[in-house]
This record gives structure tokens, C-alpha cells and sequence, in this order.
């Protein structure tokens, strides 16, 4: 059960730093090599797989985001606050 809410978790975290920036899924499929069937059933809302560290290691280079702050949904928030508080310039 414990894995099922890690991948959970990382899922959502994924999920919220494609929103926030505006990418897709079929993005991030390309962009970390991941192929779409796979990636999008580790990404699923209700069910997501497991991912291995291997997938969480490309998806977070691919994202540009430390994988801790992908582990860790408050490190996630934080992080998502700081770049709205300062914009890119």
C-alpha cells in the first residue's frame, strides 16, 4: 500500500508541474524518452504504476526539477510559490 501512495503522490506532483507550465503529457513523453503508453499510466489519477527511479530521474531532468522536490509535495509548493512570487526575467 505504501508504494501505491508514493506513486500517488509522485504522480501528482508531476502532474501539477505540467500544468504549471503549460505542457502536455505527449511533452514530456518525448522530452524524457519515456514512451506515452507508459508514461501515462504512470501518471493515471485514480491508479498510477509504480515508477521506477530510472522514469523519476528523466522525468525530473526533462522538468528541470529536483527529484526530492517531486518525492516531496511540500518541497513541490514551495518551490511553485517562490516562481510565482519571482518570475523568470
Amino acid at each position: 500500500m505504501a508504494d501505491g501512495l508514493l506513486s500517488a503522490r509522485v504522480a501528482r506532483s508531476i502532474r501539477a508541474v505540467l500544468a504549471d507550465e503549460r505542457l502536455t503529457q505527449e511533452w514530456l513523453a518525448e522530452a524524457s524518452g519515456i514512451p506515452m503508453r507508459t508514461l501515462a499510466r504512470r501518471l493515471h489519477v485514480r491508479q498510477p504504476s509504480a515508477m521506477s527511479i530510472e522514469e523519476l530521474a528523466r522525468i525530473s531532468a526533462a522538468l528541470d526539477v529536483d527529484i526530492a522536490d517531486l518525492l516531496d509535495e511540500s518541497r513541490l509548493s514551495a518551490r511553485r510559490l517562490g516562481s510565482r512570487l519571482h518570475p523568470p526575467t
